[in-house]
């Protein structure tokens, strides 16, 4: 039986051994929203009013809660002549079913488009929302498992790299551990219509990440009943282990921070900037410490139990593929492998892993990274497409070409290929340089497009540590991310695609892209795309906000601003 308090010791001390790795790791489920919802939005905190000239400071707020949409479809106003009962109701139930409806926010989302938009703008948004869902099914729940199959590998490995996080992806059975997962969201969404249910299928679908990280090709249905069958006599137990979390990393922290920060601001006479402050060392805790912590522990639970299953013999424990993944090691210690490099050999899927490795060491040739260029650049423009299409529900053409093609992605991609070959090793130095040359590219490109063209095509004033409005540090780690995409896998990935095609081809490719591209820039040069969607950001901020809840005082001023 195993122990809160020795699991939590064993937990912290697999955390803080492979320290740095477990930080990253998290660190990229909390940014892409996979998990730990909350930790990472410091990284975006927004402050309109910085948008705006000072006497036009009216805006606050971008959005409404998930449970705020609901009753504004439902055309309830619960601040409107409602009994006491109700508002109490309100302000209980609101905080619970935003946290329930988190991974449903992509439904919401369109509730909230619908509030200001024709059908065809709804159609728009309803597109972008489901390649959103794909993406968070088909990919962020992989990566999701493949976590756990890193801190599973931490437990029995030193100096582990994060690359273990995408060994779904590398083994090929990425399709079957979406499967699983999404099966287990399937059945928790249904047992939230129970209300009752739910809390505890939460707790009994709790281990199934974990055993699809040891087994990636276990059947999903096998995986649920393992997990419950796990979970049995035990969900109580797990409850008060992420209570004690919760109030000793979590809720006292945050609320140290935020009467430090309140109390600070009163002093100084800037309560919201000492505010955002406290928010972002609360985040800053999570991020460094209690998700990497809290996390480690868990995998230790996850051994404990699937010993209890092996000790008792149980018909599923055959799923259970990988030895040294139990708790077999003397209290106090932890099994050791010696090669941190080769992937476990009990694994079913490791002679899979040995013929499809992706060599991201790989030479890339100078016709290679010139596809690759406008390959990136392509890219770029349809990803901030989407964006606009999500965020605004409609389709505008981005950038300052006329080309579907935005050469600030395609230069961040081919410099880094081609400048940071001999950090690669290092994926968080990768990182961290590459968060810094796409800041740098980014901000002067601003600069010298705003002296040669008159005109800003971003603005990032507002965000959380931003530089003069033209690059800010959710934009620097979107970009470090993206790179680290680039460069362990999709780099490698079309490299080798395009190694395929022959010599002629690929300068008849690289001849047209070029020609086009430099006509394309000779062009933009005097006449430079300045519409829909580039010159308007400041509008799109105002248009965002302009249904946020304001004091009646201000409504004069805010509809002065939204009619210019």
């Amino acid at each position: 039986m195993w122990q809160r308090k020795e699991l939590k010791r064993r937990g912290k001390r697999q955390f803080l051994r492979n320290w740095a790795a477990t930080v990253a790791v998290c660190f990229i489920l909390a940014f892409t929203g996979a998990e730990f919802a909350g930790s990472a939005d410091f990284i975006g905190q927004f402050d309109p009013s910085a948008m705006l000239p000072d006497d036009q400071v009216a805006i606050q707020a971008a959005s409404l809660s998930n449970w705020e949409l609901l009753l504004e479809w439902l055309r309830i106003d619960p601040m409107d002549g409602t009994p006491p009962m109700w508002a109490a109701a309100d302000q209980s139930l609101a905080p619970a079913f935003d946290t329930l409806t988190a991974p449903f926010s992509a439904f919401f989302a369109l509730l909230e488009r619908s509030r200001f938009a024709g059908w065809l703008d709804i159609a728009l948004a309803a597109l972008g929302i489901a390649g959103g869902l794909w993406f968070s099914i088909w990919v962020l729940s992989a990566v999701s498992v493949g976590a756990r199959r890193f801190l599973l590998e931490s437990r029995v490995r030193d100096n582990i790299s994060i690359a273990a996080m995408f060994t779904p992806f590398q083994h090929g059975c990425w399709r079957n551990v979406a499967k699983g997962m999404f099966l287990r969201s399937l059945f928790l969404l249904l047992w939230a219509c129970t209300i009752v249910g739910f809390p505890v299928k939460l707790y009994s679908y709790r281990m199934v990440p974990y055993i699809l990280a040891e087994n990636p090709q276990a059947r999903p249905a096998e995986t649920l009943r393992l997990s419950r069958q796990m979970m049995r006599g035990n969900k109580w137990r797990c409850f008060v282990l992420d209570l004690t979390f919760y109030l000793h990393w979590t809720f006292l922290p945050l609320l140290a921070s935020t009467v430090l920060g309140t109390a600070i601001g009163l002093a100084t006479g800037d309560v919201a900037l000492c505010q955002s402050l406290a928010a972002a060392a609360a985040g800053l805790l999570s991020l460094l410490f209690v998700n990497g912590y809290r996390s480690a522990t868990d995998a230790g639970l996850y051994a404990a139990l699937r010993q209890a299953q092996l000790d008792a013999g149980t018909p599923l424990s055959a799923l259970f593929v990988v030895p040294a993944f139990g708790e077999t090691a003397p209290a106090g210690e932890k099994p050791r492998l010696p090669d941190a490099d080769v992937r476990l050999p009990e694994d079913p899927v490791f002679h899979y892993a040995q013929r499809h490795k992706l060599d991201y060491n790989r030479h890339y040739g100078l016709r290679t990274l010139i596809l690759l260029f406008f390959t990136f650049a392509f890219i770029g423009w349809v990803w901030e497409v989407a964006l606009h299409i999500v965020t605004k529900g409609m389709f505008v053409n981005r950038g300052t070409m006329l080309g579907p093609w935005l050469p600030i992605y395609g230069a961040g991609g081919a410099l880094v290929l081609l400048l940071l070959k001999k950090l690669f090793i290092r994926p968080v130095a990768t990182f961290l340089v590459s968060m810094v040359l796409c800041s740098v590219i980014e901000y002067f490109s601003s600069w010298y497009l705003e002296v040669t063209k008159g005109i800003r095509w971003w603005d990032y004033s507002g965000y959380f540590m931003n530089l003069n409005g033209r690059i800010c540090l959710e934009g620097a780690v979107i970009f470090g991310l993206g790179c680290c995409a680039v460069v362990y896998f999709a780099g490698p990935l079309l490299g080798g695609l395009l190694d395929r095609l022959s010599p002629a081809r690929q300068n008849t490719l690289c001849a047209v892209l070029l020609t086009l591209f430099v006509a394309d820039l000779a062009y933009s040069h005097f006449h430079p795309n300045a519409g829909e969607g580039i010159t308007d950001y400041n509008d799109w901020q105002q248009d965002a906000a302009r249904d946020a809840l304001l004091p009646e005082a201000a409504n004069d001023s805010v509809t002065a601003i939204l009619s210019e």
